[in-house]
């Protein structure tokens, strides 16, 4: 017997009919003589009852914790509403929170990691023949309190509870027709990326692509648990992820964009360089801001942060008496491809492809398998059809 674990997205289960078309994907799980473990988040989108940014406006300025408490709710009652789907289906069934599941995370007073999983709950869940339907995003620290687990995080929650478990696959059931080379809506010439290696979709989730959540991917990889997404109102498979995947002739999987930045320039002539680079970091990273893009040269450093905290930046390097100037908003544009390590030319490419396309280049930073610039926010579907046109498209 096959052990299978099944996420469904907020959107896809949102209405009854989504939800039937939902108790479908496992009824055929369920008649092949699976064992079958169901993942699902809040129902719907903003607006809706209970959906996770509509909780969480009601949660207003609430301490972290009761946040956490709040935004739980949404995935608790999916679990329930879904396994009572599955029993009108006739399929048995027993919904469970994520804490009940066995899901223990670190407790971080930010975005929490899965620290591990007890799968004795869930065992005995499928020992009786019945659908383990879990509520995703969620899961308690050693010290009982109740955390969530970020954007995306019942992805996360499927993807742990296969490796835990020993699943044979994980299927990600959304609301998209694939994962894509590039954003469709910002890049039409984008493609189906029909086979993707776990590290180039983690990769191209941490620079901005929404498909699937980069801890997820990331749990695949050690894991080695291959991950379908599949359309939710098909059923058909349109992506599978696997631990290695050769792209013959291409080195560049796709192009991404994140969210909205600013960058600041910090300038501390006359100080002690690492001790200047130190407390400016310290300084930032106090405040529970996260930064990205560092550069330093000399008595200098440069970083970016998230527009919403933009303001709050400001603040902290004013009331430090710190000289600094910002730039903004931006956004950083990325190729993505671990086939690309150790070439020759990949960079010269790069930044003539921006040239030509009249984008000025404010940051760069690469790794083993991205290269990625800093670029004004307006230059951005430029920056991207130029880049997915010299790298994906030739």
């Amino acid at each position: 017997m096959a052990l299978r674990v099944f996420k469904f997205g907020g959107t896809c289960i949102g209405d009854p009919r989504g939800r039937a078309g939902a108790a479908g994907h496992c009824r055929k799980a369920v008649e092949a003589g699976d064992g079958l473990v169901v993942v699902v988040s809040a129902m719907g989108r903003s607006g809706d009852p209970y959906a996770t940014d509509t909780l969480l406006a009601l949660a207003g300025s609430s301490p972290p914790a009761e946040r956490d408490l709040v935004l739980c709710c949404g995935e608790v009652i999916s679990a329930v509403v879904m396994a009572e789907t599955l029993r009108q289906a006739g399929i048995p069934s027993e919904a469970l929170a994520g804490w009940d599941a066995g899901i223990v995370t670190d407790g971080h007073p930010s975005v929490p990691d899965i620290e591990c999983v007890e799968t004795g709950p869930i065992r005995e869940t499928l020992s009786r023949g019945a659908c383990a339907v879990v509520a995703g995003f969620q899961g308690r620290a050693r010290d009982g309190r109740i955390t969530t687990l970020g954007r995306g995080g019942s992805d996360t929650t499927a993807m742990a509870l296969g490796a835990a478990l020993g699943a044979d696959e994980v299927v990600l059931f959304k609301n998209v027709e694939a994962v894509f080379t590039a954003d469709p809506a910002l890049v039409p010439s984008a493609s189906r990326i029909e086979r993707i290696s776990a590290e180039d979709l983690r990769q191209m989730s941490w620079q901005g692509a929404k498909v699937v959540h980069p801890r997820a991917a990331e749990l695949a990889i050690e894991s080695g648990i291959p991950i379908e997404v599949r359309s939710h109102e098909t059923g058909a498979l349109v992506t599978r992820v696997e631990p290695f995947v050769i792209r013959s002739g291409r080195y560049v999987t796709g192009v991404a964009a994140g969210s909205p930045v600013w960058q600041f320039s910090v300038d501390g002539t006359g100080r002690v360089p690492r001790e200047f680079h130190a407390s400016v970091f310290g300084m930032v990273a106090a405040e529970g801001v996260s930064m990205d893009m560092f550069t330093v040269f000399g008595a200098s450093a440069v970083f970016t942060v998230p527009a919403d905290d933009a303001e709050r930046v400001r603040r902290i390097l004013s009331v430090g008496g710190l000289r600094w100037s910002d730039t903004g908003p931006c956004v950083k544009v990325s190729i993505v491809g671990a086939g690309m390590h150790g070439l020759r030319g990949v960079m010269a490419r790069f930044s003539a492809s921006l040239r030509d396309a009249g984008i000025d280049m404010l940051q760069t930073v690469d790794s083993h398998a991205t290269i990625s610039a800093l670029v004004p926010l307006e230059s951005r579907d430029l920056a991207l059809s130029a880049l997915h046109a010299e790298f994906v498209e030739k």
